[in-house]
């Protein structure tokens, strides 16, 4: 689990960094009203530039990818029609039919195409959709204003961990030992194997399975923003959550004790003996604490949303829109983070903390 939830935050910071370092030299151009098409390295792409300067583009493709290139590499371009218009669920079936050999099957949905291998396995495109439907009305009971998604959301499922890892590699993405899946932000899917062995009890990798669906359902229907940077505590916060099955699992009735990530909660109450000052202020502030104490850090990111999620739900889906709307391609400063979070729940961030202590020695 260690090296599964290091690898999660090591690729989405290496996409998302940079995103944000290139930025840095845009203009305020974008997005374009209008989408366009050109060939560049031989690809043929179309999508709405997003952000450009003279010598970057991010231009967000109808497949929900995004493609980044210098303006003069692209040949041909031409605009084709206004706004952005994402695949059909049929036109990106077809896509991944060209991209995947016939060992794969491809199975759809609402909102999900899924790459699957042959046989049961088709069981994912289900599984995922309910997750999805899950994860809005939990959303939209706390107050949130779930958006409707511009793409099919791609899940890409492989029959063993081995040709996981084998698949990573091919595409230049480094796989820490003990990887269980992973959503990449850049392409927009994410990845997965099953580790069930094709049996109706998917429970071997199911939390990390939860946990990345989580991620790409958000950063689709706007409790994230896909292209501005996120607090990584909220983000991750908030797919640990939903690794309780009294959160994802929206056919049945549970208690508050069913929603507890026991696991968390347990690394939090260890991580007490020893927690020091003003943590919270820092984990509002900065990323920093995931890079110098990950254990300690998921624990307090997830003890954090689940107590403002409890307790002030409202608050909470105030303070995830406030968030989620900030500017595309910007970095997200220490002082913004925390005015935007006081802003929401008070200036008084030790009194907080002492009440969120207070629930977690409350918790069974």
């Amino acid at each position: 689990m260690v090296g599964h939830l290091g690898q999660r935050g090591f690729v989405a910071l290496v996409v998302f960094g940079s995103w944000f370092a290139g930025a840095n030299d845009a203009s305020a151009a974008g997005p374009a009203k209008f989408m366009m098409v050109a060939r560049v390295g031989g690809q043929l792409l179309e999508g709405q530039p997003l952000n450009w300067t003279n010598r970057q583009m991010f231009l967000l493709g109808r497949d929900g990818q995004l493609y980044e290139f210098e303006p003069k590499s692209a040949q041909d371009s031409r605009k084709t029609s206004r706004g952005f218009r994402g695949y059909t669920v049929a036109e990106m079936r077809n896509r991944l039919r060209e991209e995947f050999n016939n060992s794969f099957e491809i199975s759809t949905t609402s909102h999900f195409v899924v790459v699957h291998p042959r046989g049961e396995w088709s069981a994912w495109a289900n599984r995922l959709e309910s997750l999805f439907r899950s994860f809005t009305h939990y959303m939209q009971v706390r107050g949130f204003k779930i958006q409707k998604t511009e793409v099919p959301l791609v899940a890409i499922v492989f029959r063993s961990q081995r040709d996981y890892y084998r698949y990573a590699s091919a595409k230049g993405t480094p796989l820490q030992p003990g990887t269980l899946g992973h959503y990449d932000p850049q392409s927009n899917r994410i990845f997965l194997f099953d580790a069930s062995g094709n049996n109706s009890n998917w429970s071997a990798n199911a939390e990390t399975i939860i946990h990345e669906a989580t991620h790409q359902t958000a950063y689709n229907v706007g409790v994230h923003r896909r292209f501005a940077e996120q607090p990584r505590w909220l983000v991750e916060g908030l797919a640990m959550m939903f690794e309780s099955r009294g959160v994802w699992d929206g056919r049945s009735v549970y208690q508050r004790d069913d929603r507890i990530n026991r696991g968390r909660l347990s690394d939090f109450r260890a991580y007490l003996k020893t927690r020091p000052s003003h943590v919270l202020a820092n984990l509002i502030a900065s990323d920093q604490v995931f890079r110098s104490n990950p254990g300690a850090a998921y624990a307090e990111a997830w003890t954090l949303s689940f107590f403002l999620c409890e307790t002030q739900p409202q608050a909470y889906s105030r303070y995830l829109a406030r968030v989620a709307a900030r500017k595309p391609f910007t970095l997200y400063p220490a002082k913004a983070r925390l005015i935007d979070f006081m802003t929401v729940f008070g200036k008084d961030l030790d009194l907080l903390d002492s009440q969120l202590v207070r629930f977690v020695e409350d918790l069974k």
